[in-house]
């Protein structure tokens, strides 16, 4: 078991915050710098807009998370017609899935 050489010699071995900023800036080249002195000035307020595009893709991502991932009816008719026999999928139909299939995986 290796033991922190800091622990060892009466150190908590936990750094505090600042002390990890300080190796952190030493580590990336900016041991000069402050962290606050690279920041943003805290004086300033901030104005942002968000754009109808924005806007739009926040509705649209707002309807797709209330729309269900199962449609129900649809899968309970499904099971019905299997179930009487009446669900019959033509082997065209198969065939031209798997030439879709795998032309889409093929990247083509």
């Amino acid at each position: 078991m290796k033991i922190n050489s800091n622990i060892a010699a009466g150190s908590s071995g936990i750094q505090s915050s600042d002390t990890k900023k300080i190796e952190k800036s030493k580590i990336s080249g900016y041991e000069n710098k402050s962290e606050e002195s690279i920041s943003a000035p805290k004086s300033e307020s901030a104005n942002a807009e968000i754009s109808s595009k924005a806007k739009d893709m926040a509705k649209a991502k707002q309807i797709a998370a209330d729309t269900p991932d199962v449609r129900e009816a649809k899968i309970a008719e499904l099971k019905e017609r299997i179930q009487n026999k009446k669900y019959n999928v033509g082997a065209d139909a198969i065939a031209d899935k798997l030439v879709d299939d795998h032309i889409r995986l093929a990247g083509a």
